[in-house]
């Protein structure tokens, strides 16, 4: 277990980088706009925009990727394609060589936000999948804290400008990762090898996750090669069979960005302007809060998922979500958000948004839908997921110059929506193999599933 743990985490260096590349702007933004000359607000906005693009095209990439590669090819590739995007801006100091970086990394996104869960769902006993599944958000939450801390550094002394210095660093990852999967990390997924009848793999990497049950999960993956799931087309996916599924994928991965995270985690310093009074200390310390409540919430999420369902987390988890945002709403819409207690209850509520989503739609989503759609669909749901966060990094500026409230608004319909179809249409899945899911879907059982007979212990015995 200790192994293949250290195997996770060093899938997950794609998730750090991820996380990394998200906070950066949130920190060097001034000195870019300053260093480029960029002072028109549509080239500003492509900052952002560019990368949740680029992180659309990278999302419906992976499944082709994963159809012509192996997932540690599809990881070494991602990794090079990452190390090329970051130095295009050592290329060309110009705006249009960083806008093109921007573009590129935001691939990279796309392709590990896909990558990573596929391969961690692919890698990890039943038992232990929503753990290890965690793991991909806490490094997400360790990026984006990395990037907040790192601006600790940004009047010191440095032998390159600290905005170049925050560019440059997302390189470490990509080279770490792709070293690690060509020496110490050299296995395949289990589904994937028993897919591709690679049985001296199998039998490798099954000894190495399962140990002394090694030689019945060898049999059983053995046993699952005719009946593995072949490489399915976009009129499959639309098919009556996945229909439903693709549903809740799209429309889950289209809420977690339209329900407000990255209109908070793109624009939390100008909010925290406002609040604080421009006050550039306790902004610092305000985001760092914010880093360290991702970072914990994180965590909590490792030990409540092998406690409870998907399901219940999902649903309690987005209406806390719902909740927090109505309050901000509140607080924005009137007078009260210019008081002292005031302020203090709008940094509450957003901090309190945000422990909400560290530990449900934030860590799970992605664990959930590797467990109900094929790669394609993981893939498709990704392309809408990275679209919704660019539509609201471009259009949250332009209608808070309007008001602010009506953002959060917005937002916290969005979550409600995303409630009702948890609460209505998911199907629990901890512990359940896809041919159960697949049944659990086709009788329409959408109700909780006792663990006991959900978790199929026998099977791991």
């Amino acid at each position: 277990m200790n192994k293949l743990l250290l195997i996770i985490l060093n899938c997950c260096l794609g998730s750090f980088f991820m996380g990394f590349c998200l906070g950066q702007m949130n920190i060097i933004s001034s000195d870019v706009y300053n260093v480029y000359k960029i002072e028109d607000p549509f080239t500003k906005g492509l900052m952002q925009s560019l990368l949740t693009i680029g992180g659309g095209i990278g999302s419906i990439s992976a499944s082709i990727l994963m159809g012509l590669f192996s997932r540690r090819k599809s990881l070494q590739i991602t990794d090079f394609f990452g190390m090329m995007a970051i130095l295009i801006s050592f290329m060309d100091e110009s705006k249009y060589a960083l806008l093109a970086s921007r573009f590129f990394v935001g691939v990279v996104l796309g392709l590990n936000g896909v990558l990573v869960p596929v391969y961690i769902n692919e890698m990890s006993p039943k038992e232990k999948a929503g753990f290890l599944g965690t793991m991909n958000q806490l490094c997400i939450t360790l990026g984006i804290l990395s990037s907040f801390l790192m601006s600790y550094f940004q009047d010191v002394k440095l032998p390159i400008p600290f905005y170049q210095m925050m560019l440059y660093l997302p390189i470490i990852p990509c080279i770490i990762r792709a070293c690690a999967l060509s020496t110490i990390f050299k296995y395949e997924t289990p589904v994937y090898c028993a897919k591709n009848h690679l049985n001296q793999q199998l039998q490798k990497v099954v000894e190495m996750i399962y140990q002394e049950k090694a030689e019945k999960m060898y049999e059983q993956f053995q046993s699952q090669q005719k009946s593995s799931e072949r490489r399915i087309t976009f009129n499959q996916l639309f098919s009556q069979k996945y229909r439903l599924r693709l549903f809740i994928g799209i429309s889950l991965a289209s809420l977690q960005q339209l329900g407000g995270i990255n209109g908070i985690m793109f624009y939390s310093s100008s909010i925290f302007d406002q609040v604080t009074g421009q006050a550039s200390q306790k902004v610092f310390y305000l985001n760092l809060i914010v880093g360290f409540i991702g970072v914990f919430t994180a965590l909590l999420a490792t030990i409540i998922i092998e406690q409870f369902g998907r399901k219940p987390i999902l649903k309690y988890g987005t209406l806390w979500c719902f909740i927090s945002l109505l309050m901000l709403t509140f607080l924005m819409s009137n007078s009260i958000g210019n008081t002292t207690f005031g302020k203090y209850s709008i940094v509450i509520s957003i901090f309190s948004y945000l422990f909400g989503f560290g530990f449900s739609l934030g860590p799970l989503l992605f664990i959930y839908l590797t467990e109900i759609l094929p790669d394609l669909g993981v893939s498709a749901s990704g392309l809408m997921n990275w679209m919704s966060g660019g539509l609201v990094a471009q259009m949250f500026p332009v209608i808070a110059s309007y008001d602010i409230s009506y953002c959060f608004a917005l937002f916290s319909i969005f979550n409600l929506i995303a409630y009702l179809i948890i609460q209505n249409k998911v199907v629990e899945t901890k512990g359940l193999d896809k041919e159960t899911v697949e049944k659990c879907f086709e009788n329409q059982k959408f109700d909780y599933i006792p663990y006991q007979e959900a978790y199929q212990e026998e099977r791991f015995r």
